[in-house]
């Protein structure tokens, strides 16, 4: 697997807040938040018209990325009406606090490899809402939400039930989504089975 910093994605709150300041946007409001390259793969237009099914008056949802769909996400968002709801934040070297700062991550994507940003979410403890590609549902386990991909509806009902959790609820989420992330895809843990790895082959060798 790959490794998770999970020193560096790690929630805070003081983050949390100057983000959120930063934004405009209270802490009353929850954030949909995803991050990924601007191109098909990601499917944001299943992203996209899933908000658009939801109740967003108190909601807004953040996208950190760039790439070459750009012009027709901005087209898509207009047409969707959701000019007030969606911002489109640009690349961003410092996702790890735009994680502190939102309530829930959202993959939408088509097809992916390892699902690197999903890890980073949850050793971040924020709620994963994720689709079924590549090798996303081995990351997210039992700590987070799967939904089939290119289906916007079930996309929205999961995120709808995500915003929907207790305050019981979402923590429990959160603490056994960080606890999953540092006992198998922190740095530490992945080195010490390449480690191991080496060591068996060194000894296969003798």
């Amino acid at each position: 697997y790959n490794g998770i910093n999970v020193n560096k994605f790690s929630f805070s709150t003081n983050t949390r807040a100057r983000v959120r300041a930063e934004l405009s946007i209270p802490e009353s409001r929850k954030i949909v938040l995803a991050i990924g390259r601007l191109v098909a793969a990601k499917d944001y237009p299943n992203l996209l018209n899933s908000f658009s099914l939801l109740n967003t008056e108190n909601v807004d949802l953040l996208i950190i990325g760039a790439g070459s769909e750009l012009e027709a996400l901005q087209s898509l968002i207009e047409e969707l009406n959701l000019i007030d709801k969606v911002k489109l934040l640009g690349a961003k070297q410092n996702v790890e606090d735009y994680l502190s700062a939102c309530d829930i991550f959202v993959l939408s994507s088509a097809w992916e490899g390892f699902g690197l940003v999903v890890a980073e979410a949850m050793s971040c403890e924020r709620i994963v809402v994720a689709t079924d590609a590549g090798g996303v549902k081995e990351v997210v386990g039992d700590y987070g939400f799967i939904v089939p991909i290119k289906s916007p509806h079930e996309l929205a009902n999961k995120v709808a039930h995500a915003l929907s959790l207790n305050q019981d609820e979402v923590s429990i989420l959160q603490r056994n989504a960080r606890h999953r992330i540092e006992n198998t895809f922190s740095l530490n843990h992945v080195c010490h089975e390449w480690l191991w790895l080496y060591r068996k082959l060194l000894c296969n060798e003798c």
